[in-house]
């Protein structure tokens, strides 16, 4: 069956609405996910910075800390100020401090360990943090 000329045209006219109709319909359909989105995305800047350091990551190499050990505990400490200062100090007093606070042990406890009284614990502690405090001054 042959089509006249403008029974070709209609068709052609009718196509032609119905494909404007569907890029209607998918404008519309594009422009609601585009506003719902906009709804609930945020932009980096207006996130407050307690919300960027959750969603943020760093690199932390094991290789960049420096690792002391105190009665037979490996201890790593990142901070590089702390690590220079540590060092710093002699063993007895580096292991103290260690023990104290990185182990989160009490002058009794830490006693017990070395077998030396509280009392001179706790005058050693703050005479090796008061070292830390000037080498780290300086």
């Amino acid at each position: 069956m042959e089509l006249s000329p403008s029974q070709k045209t209609s068709i052609r006219y009718q196509f032609e609405t119905y494909c404007k109709k569907v890029l209607r319909g998918e404008r519309c359909d594009y422009l609601r996910q585009v506003l719902h989105r906009a709804k609930r995305e945020v932009c980096f800047s207006e996130l407050p910075f307690d919300a960027l350091l959750q969603i943020g990551a760093s690199d932390d190499y094991p290789s960049s800390h420096y690792v002391f050990e105190a009665q037979g505990h490996q201890i790593s400490v990142a901070d590089d100020r702390l690590g220079e200062a540590l060092s710093q100090i002699e063993s007895a007093g580096r292991n103290l401090l260690l023990l104290a606070y990185f182990l989160d042990l009490n002058d009794r406890e830490i006693g017990a360990l070395l077998g030396i009284p509280r009392s001179t614990i706790q005058r050693r502690r703050q005479r090796f943090l008061d070292q830390m405090k000037q080498i780290l001054k300086e």
